[in-house]
């Protein structure tokens, strides 16, 4: 299961794509010692971290992570445009290709679909329906597709895009504190609510034309969106095809492909991922921390219990997965 199911286009017809390209391998040093007045190597590093996140509100004091580690993607803070007033159209009225993915999401008996040809260009969609307030998000160079409740502490959050990246992933900022929350574990990591954890949705990954004949009652966003992008157009060229990154990383780990395609589901604070392409159509069981586990694809559709409890799942490529799992993840090598 691959993201290209749009049209790609492989020389810088996109900003988005060329940006990618300008110096972004900079780093920013951490601060290690207190202003004394006097100009020294610490605080010229402290002025450089100020001009990093010079348009954020972030409290950069408080953190969980290594800011020398965070990158600058190239688009800068919301140069790719989060969607924060999503419109909607029925299944039958959207003009999509039968191979296009998207995410599907169920509330109250209400299904919206999120294509990823315009989750690629604004990699964050916010939405409210059957009372639930989600985030929709999609990290390209991860293809990491995963859905949020926004609800946390009695608040509803609003996210946007950095335009930064930790360890090549989305890093995403709140409305409220600008913090900065991973994407692929769901965790403010650095400002006010730096340790705290969003909720998984459940959702699926399926091909329009899937959509288009199981759940004809679906919703598909709009490409009315109030940008000016071209959705026909796939800004990473060959990028999931290659075991090559954009952007560099800590870890690389070669027991699967690099852009395998994982499927993950949390078991207590474990995160257990497999490929894709490993479960086929067959039930799958194992027991993980003393809880019997059960996974099953039906047409497409997966879906895993813990203890017969339904729990939500997400979908993310290898190298991300285990780079931000080295501690909490369990890898499951299902058997054909």
């Amino acid at each position: 299961m691959t993201m290209k199911t749009i049209k790609p286009l492989f020389i810088g017809l996109s900003f988005l794509l060329l940006s990618l390209f300008i110096p972004s391998h900079q780093t920013f040093g951490l601060p290690s010692s207190f202003d004394t007045g006097e100009e020294t190597p610490q605080t010229r590093i402290e002025e450089s971290i100020k001009r990093a996140f010079s348009g954020f509100r972030t409290n950069l004091n408080k953190r969980s992570i290594d800011l020398n580690q965070i990158l600058d993607g190239g688009p800068g803070k919301d140069g790719i445009p989060a969607i924060h007033n999503p419109k909607f159209i029925p299944v039958q009225n959207a003009n999509l290709e039968d191979d296009v993915l998207g995410v599907l999401v169920e509330s109250s008996g209400e299904y919206r679909y999120y294509p990823y040809n315009i989750l690629v260009w604004h990699e964050i969609v916010n939405d409210s329906f059957g009372g639930m307030d989600i985030a929709v998000t999609f990290c390209p160079l991860c293809g990491s597709a995963i859905v949020f409740n926004r609800r946390i502490e009695e608040q509803i959050l609003r996210f946007s895009v950095t335009g930064k990246l930790y360890e090549s992933n989305l890093l995403m900022y709140d409305d409220r504190t600008e913090s900065l929350w991973s994407q692929s574990r769901g965790e403010a990591v650095v400002g006010d609510f730096t340790g705290l954890k969003l909720e998984l949705v459940k959702m699926q990954l399926l091909p329009f034309k899937t959509l288009e004949s199981r759940y004809p009652q679906s919703l598909v966003l709009s490409d009315k969106t109030g940008h000016s992008r071209d959705y026909s157009l796939y800004p990473y060229g060959n990028y999931e095809d290659t075991e090559d990154l954009y952007f560099p990383v800590s870890v690389q780990d070669k027991r699967f492909p690099a852009k395998e395609i994982m499927y993950v589901f949390i078991v207590d604070d474990k995160y257990v991922a497999f490929p894709v392409k490993s479960l086929g159509s067959e039930r799958k069981e194992k027991t993980v921390e003393g809880r019997k586990i059960v996974v099953k694809n039906i047409g497409g559709e997966i879906n895993g219990t813990v203890d017969k409890e339904m729990v939500p799942g997400y979908y993310e490529m290898w190298f991300s997965w285990v780079i931000h799992h080295q501690q909490d993840g369990i890898v499951w090598k299902m058997k054909n």
